[in-house]
């Protein structure tokens, strides 16, 4: 591990922890000072092959801080080296000759401890500890309730944002606004960005909502080879009123209203592109109809 994030790292860790709530401390602080690669997360070739070679990690630093989940449990296995905890990483890929997912577990005492700070890449631990809301990868098999309890000590000067501090007024657009303008002051890296505004976004619109009125759909800009956000609104219901739907490209600096046409066209020409196959798709584009 690079010399200056070990430091960082290590300093300042209250003195009153034991070694287990060390070992939880420092899983929140790398989760704060790291950030997913939004290249890989598209699927670039030359990401994934720099995330590949092991050589990588030691140039992970405070400043050049984008990794993948198993340099994540790469660096914090070193971790627990220091700390002498015992672990194993566990590898699911699919296919042998690639990396695929990865979480770590260790055992210290009477807890076996899941670490995946990747559960999830958008709204995984990697945002959620910067945020100061709940873990949600950092878990335990055999004694949750208790290990919970050490989470919470280490954990409680961080405040979960609710939807109650948020709201003054419920319009469609007034909460979009405080999504975009919360999300905007953080000055988040991207995926951390798009994580906050999506669990902003389950926080103050109700299931039929964000289907029916506010939709996120993630595309790939094969010019940048980064996700973009398009983000659309509807009063009504996208269905029913076409013509009321409004549309945004969004990234972690900017939110800039856009046209359906102009979507469409980036798709036609290819600077569009659907990445996964499960994201929800943006109102009024079926790019299997466009492109026959």
């Amino acid at each position: 591990m690079n010399t200056e994030l070990l430091n960082a790292l290590f300093l300042n860790i209250p003195n009153n922890l034991t070694k287990l709530e060390q070992a939880i401390f420092l899983y929140i602080k790398l989760c704060k000072l790291l950030t997913y690669d939004e290249f890989f997360y598209t699927m670039n070739e030359d990401a994934i092959k720099y995330h590949e070679n092991i050589s990588n990690l030691k140039n992970i630093t405070l400043e050049n801080n984008k990794v993948v989940c198993y340099e994540f449990n790469m660096l914090y296995a070193e971790i627990l080296d220091k700390l002498g905890i015992k672990y194993q990483i566990q590898d699911y890929s699919k296919d042998k000759s690639r990396k695929g997912h990865a979480n770590l577990v260790f055992k210290y005492d009477n807890f076996i401890v899941i670490a995946d700070s990747v559960t999830s890449i958008l709204m995984g631990d990697l945002t959620n500890a910067k945020l100061g809301y709940p873990l949600v990868g950092l878990t335990c098999k055999n004694n949750p309730k208790e290990f919970e309890k050490l989470i919470l000590k280490v954990y409680k000067n961080q405040v979960m944002e609710t939807k109650n501090t948020l709201i003054n007024d419920n319009s469609l657009f007034s909460r979009f606004k405080i999504i975009i303008t919360k999300v905007l002051e953080k000055k988040l890296a991207l995926i951390d960005a798009y994580s906050y505004l999506l669990i902003l976004r389950n926080t103050l619109f109700n299931y039929d909502e964000k289907l029916s009125n506010f939709r996120v759909s993630l595309v790939r800009n094969n010019k940048t080879l980064k996700p973009l956000m398009i983000l659309t609104l509807n009063k009504y219901d996208f269905e029913n009123e076409e013509d009321e739907t409004r549309y945004f490209y969004f990234d972690n600096h900017s939110l800039i209203e856009t046209s359906v046409e102009e979507i469409r066209s980036n798709f036609l020409n290819d600077t569009f592109s659907y990445f996964e196959n499960d994201l929800a798709r943006i109102p009024n584009i079926d790019i299997k109809v466009l492109k026959r």
